[in-house]
């Protein structure tokens, strides 16, 4: 059993410092964690390894160099972990990212789920899983709290209001996890020196071999900032109410005659 986990960095909030009184957001410390949403879906693939024997594969959520969490993924159980490289990938959407994660997945021969994070710290989206389960033709389940595979269905737990309610797909699947779903695993101490030690530890594909240059373009285009013309400061008014109401009457009534 194939598992592909999908995984991506966030700027470490712990970096971040707001100063009210300057109006300003300040980043002390530019320093990138594994998305807590990304990394409950590793742990979920995981678990599911520790009770199945499963291979897992982590791979990139966007065009980021996301080398270094791709290394926590191999330092905490994962079998591999591939990075995506190529010219005019840099600006790859969510929508980009899925034909190219798709592709991934038919070189690597198939899989018998996806896992990956329900949404993202710094922007809030969480369309990754969603694209990719409809380019691949594959059922989904969103925002699971709990993974579980047995009998070639993926089960897993969904919160239903103020409950939670079970549901299941036939695999392969792609199966969306939400932050604190689960408790991480720390990373072992051995495999995480020598994941850093050995330079080639992530693979390194290019996307121009899994995908034509069509298919790497992005579908929105960014044309710059527009904003409307400055509003005309209008008149302060003084005196008594039957003044000011003559003030404004008298514009208004000008303005109907035209």
């Amino acid at each position: 059993m194939r598992i592909l986990v999908i995984i991506g960095r966030v700027l470490d909030p712990r970096g971040i410092v707001v100063k009210r009184q300057a109006g300003r957001i300040f980043i002390n410390r530019e320093e990138y964690v594994l998305q807590p949403a990304d990394r409950c879906a590793l742990e979920a693939a995981l678990r599911i390894k520790d009770a199945t024997a499963a291979e897992v594969v982590a791979l990139p959520r966007g065009p980021l160099p996301d080398d270094d969490v791709l290394r926590q993924a191999l330092a905490s159980g994962a079998d591999q972990a591939i990075t995506l490289t190529g010219e005019g990938f840099d600006a790859a959407g969510d929508a980009v990212m899925a034909r190219v994660l798709a592709a991934t997945v038919q070189r690597l021969g198939g899989a018998d789920l996806i896992l990956t994070g329900a949404t993202t710290l710094d922007s809030g989206q969480g369309q990754l899983g969603p694209r990719l389960a409809e380019a691949l033709g594959w059922p989904q389940i969103v925002r699971a709290w709990q993974v579980e595979v047995a009998d070639g269905q993926v089960q897993a737990v969904q919160q239903d209001g103020a409950g939670y309610v079970a549901v299941e797909a036939d695999l392969p699947a792609v199966v969306t996890v939400v932050p604190g779903a689960l408790k991480p695993r720390y990373a072992d101490g051995v495999r995480l020196i020598n994941v850093y030690r050995a330079e080639d530890a992530v693979e390194r594909w290019d996307v121009s071999d899994l995908v034509s240059e069509s298919m790497r373009q992005p579908l929105l285009e960014k044309r710059g900032q527009d904003f409307p013309p400055e509003r005309e400061r209008g008149t302060r008014l003084s005196g008594t109410a039957e003044e000011m109401a003559q003030a404004v009457a008298e514009p208004l009534a000008q303005r109907k005659r035209r």
